[in-house]
């Protein structure tokens, strides 16, 4: 078993820690390609704007693990980050807390998509100076689980140092993140054992699966918190986004997997130029304005929010969707991807089952979402 490695406080989530579960498969594997001409910054490509542009984030190789009751290692203190921000997210149930990494003096950045899905608030704070600022999110990629994130009214940030070259098995990593939401950068030492690792994520929820490829595999003892934030090479430069970490209570038992710098350059290149694919969305998309959660291969809602569309159409809380424009619904996923698919201020017609047995249909104008 796999664990995302986003931090949740408060009751959004069983044991308020876990944002996604995932298991290992073998049956896909990813290229670990370099991808294609990035965003300009000066006239240079991001990627090799970056690249190698200072001497990285500074790890203390020689610390060692410092191991929990469990063994597990609870990280070195990091106090030298350039790039590196702490991400807060305000959610419906409760708050997010993750890591992000800044690209450009003007405050392009990125963390992991289930880091900021379903908030309504991100705030990010520059590891090094502790500054926070009110962050939106430009466009995101459910495939890859990147966001990207525009800081707001930010001076000129200090952006991150990378390498795009794969890293080798038997490498020494570290992934460097907000442990805990602990509320400053630690850093968890390993090697690299696995390149174009794959693996099937799930919120806990029934039907709520997605695949994740061309992952890099460490042993670093990930937990969460650090999500979004970056997988470093032995030279402080950034080679990956830490995305999620195998369940276990012993050092052991738990490695981490991060998405590799390239692959999450080229989503943000897709979000910049504008332009939505399949996986991939830009800007703000429309919302009904509940919560549901997938129960016996039905989708019920769980809260509505006051004055929303769907409040305005008439649903409540206990009640099934059964459909959105004619396509049927029987998971909470199923429900968000199809809503999702539509922008604010669209019309979808809505079927569903009250509390009391009661079969009923209607239109409602899409609001606009929080981050879903």
């Amino acid at each position: 078993m796999i664990i995302a490695v986003g931090f949740l406080a408060g009751a959004v989530l069983a044991g308020g820690v876990g944002l996604v579960v995932f298991d290992k498969i073998q049956d896909i594997v990813a290229s670990q390609e370099k991808g294609p001409a990035l965003p300009a910054t000066g006239g240079v490509p991001l990627g090799e704007a970056l690249q190698h542009s200072h001497d990285g984030i500074q790890v203390d190789w020689d610390a060692g693990p410092v191991p929990d009751e469990a063994g597990l290692d609870q990280g070195s203190r990091v106090q030298d980050a350039p790039g590196v921000i702490l991400v807060d997210t305000l959610l419906m149930n409760g708050r997010g807390t993750g890591t992000g990494v800044v690209l450009t003096g003007a405050g392009l950045a990125i963390t992991n998509y289930h880091v900021v899905e379903d908030a309504s608030d991100v705030t990010v704070t520059v590891a090094d100076t502790g500054e926070a600022y009110t962050a939106t999110v430009l466009g995101r990629d459910s495939l890859h689980d990147v966001a990207v994130l525009q800081i707001e009214d930010a001076p000129s940030l200090a952006t991150a140092s990378i390498n795009t070259d794969p890293p080798d098995r038997g490498e020494r990593s570290a992934a460097v993140g907000n442990g805990g939401g602990q509320g400053y950068l630690t850093a968890v030492t390993g090697e690299v054992t696995g390149l174009d690792e794959s693996i099937v994520a799930s919120s806990g929820v029934p039907d709520d699966m997605s695949r994740l490829a061309g992952l890099i595999e460490t042993t670093a003892d990930v937990v969460p918190g650090y999500s979004g934030g970056p997988l470093v090479d032995g030279d402080g430069q950034i080679v990956g986004i830490t995305t999620a970490a195998s369940q276990g209570e012993t050092a052991e038992e738990v490695n981490g997997y991060a998405i590799p710098v390239t692959i999450a350059l080229a989503v943000v290149e897709q979000v910049v130029s504008g332009e939505e694919t399949d996986t991939v969305s830009i800007g703000v998309d429309g919302a009904l304005g509940v919560v549901v959660r997938s129960e016996g291969g039905q989708a019920v809602i769980i809260e509505v929010t006051p004055g929303s569309s769907a409040e305005q159409l008439g649903l409540r809380e206990g009640d099934v969707v059964r459909a959105v424009d004619g396509q049927a619904v029987t998971s909470a996923t199923e429900l968000s991807e199809i809503v999702n698919d539509h922008n604010v201020g669209e019309v979808i017609e809505v079927e569903w089952t009250t509390t009391s047995g009661e079969e009923k249909s209607g239109e409602a104008t899409l609001q606009e979402a929080v981050v879903y």
